[in-house]
């Protein structure tokens, strides 16, 4: 198996398990001692790009054959999956992944499917803009077509937020390259669906529950999700037509889901399990590990894809510390200590700069416990996460250099 990318040695220890030989293919900087203690071959680049990538992978292919490629990087999919089908290799079809990759390409393909309509529509400017909102009123999210981690999602609330939407999309645009989409707000509560498909057949693992802030940063997952079996039913009947549409076909995909008052409407998916610890939470809550069933499934082994019922509950809750820069950390041991807490940490410390909050990256850490119940894993996870204090000073505050 080639491994693209990815810093957690959880997947290479799943791989290693099944029994597979693993070459991995990843960046020189960042790679952790934990992943490249676990594989039987690795060649470190400078730039992890697409097209760096695609040509090392070919090298390496054409000197000792692969039996698949792999990433959990949403950047190297398309590339895992063009590669796969090049190397006339079993996985997702280059087209599927480059579906789930692009939200505006995703949204057309599904238009004449089972799936239910989002109204939406690719925009380049204030006029397109002020167009979509005559048609379909506000507020309406504006995001980037290749967007991952809650990054530019802005909510145009009316006419006079058009013009400052605009600006940003066109500054974006020429410093980025990316693309655009306009879609209407869908209102009600989030989750995701976590699923595993084999030849066309999707089974869903688990539904996790989903929190956000104002800007749509996600600051705390559960699982299972508060939902009763009515709506889980037909948020799982979507999902299942969503996987369809788009031609997934094969392993796990990760699935986001407003469930309105019209019913469910998918935001988007992800030819990938689910970050933020979402893979944890699930093998927390039922016992299944989803990275071990992808791995085994890989190397010919027999899988079971019955339902499982969660056990037990299992949460994740983000550290949102102020702006500025970090004075002290304290209460991480402590939360460690709690009663269900399994494991936290903190991703600044003294003397580093705490961004403002406009995507995951910019969260300060965070915790995950486990309880018998959701409320109470939930209610853990953020007396847990409260308890960590990273105190910053603020920058209006820090003294002129």
């Amino acid at each position: 198996m080639l491994v693209l990318g990815g810093t957690r040695p959880e997947p290479i220890r799943a791989a290693r398990e099944a029994g597979l030989r693993i070459v991995y293919l990843g960046a020189a900087e960042r790679t952790p001692r934990a992943v490249l203690d676990g594989v039987d071959e690795s060649v470190l680049l400078d730039h992890l790009t697409p097209e760096v990538v695609a040509q090392a992978a070919r090298g390496l292919h054409r000197r000792n054959p692969v039996g698949v490629v792999i990433t959990m990087l949403d950047h190297l999919l398309e590339v895992a999956a063009v590669l796969n089908e090049e190397f006339g290799l079993p996985a997702n079809s280059a087209d599927a992944a480059r579906t789930a990759n692009d939200k505006h390409r995703m949204r057309t393909k599904v238009i004449a499917s089972a799936c239910a309509p989002v109204a939406h529509s690719s925009v380049s400017g204030a006029e397109d803009l002020s167009a979509f909102g005559r048609r379909n009123g506000y507020p309406f999210i504006l995001k980037p077509v290749d967007g991952s981690a809650s990054r530019g999602i802005t909510l145009v609330d009316d006419e006079q937020a058009v013009e400052a939407a605009a600006l940003a999309l066109v500054d974006t645009t020429r410093s980025q390259g990316s693309s655009w989409i306009a879609e209407e707000y869908l209102c009600g509560p989030e989750f995701s669906v976590e699923t595993f498909s084999a030849e066309g057949n999707h089974q869903v693992l688990a539904v996790t529950e989903k929190f956000k802030t104002g800007n749509f940063v996600e600051v705390g997952h559960l699982v299972p999700a508060r939902v009763n079996a009515e709506d889980r039913a037909v948020m799982e009947a979507e999902v299942r037509a969503l996987l369809d549409a788009v031609g997934l076909t094969e392993g796990l995909a990760h699935t986001e889901v407003v469930l309105t008052s019209r019913g469910p409407r998918v935001i988007e998916t992800h030819s990938r399990p689910g970050g933020d610890g979402i893979v944890e939470l699930v093998r927390l809550a039922t016992g299944l590990d989803m990275q071990q069933l992808t791995f085994d499934w890989f190397a010919g082994k027999p899988v079971d894809l019955r339902p499982v019922p969660a056990l037990r509950a299992a949460a994740t809750w983000f550290l949102i510390p102020r702006q500025g820069t970090v004075a002290t950390v304290t209460g991480l041991d402590e939360a460690l200590e709690m009663p269900g807490v399994t494991e936290g940490y903190t991703a600044f410390g003294p003397g580093d700069v705490v961004p403002e909050l406009h995507s995951s990256d910019d969260r300060g850490g965070a915790v995950i416990a486990v309880a018998d119940d959701p409320e109470t894993a939930l209610t853990r996870a953020q007396t847990a996460a409260a308890s960590i204090e990273i105190a910053v000073v603020p920058a209006e505050a820090e003294p002129a250099p």
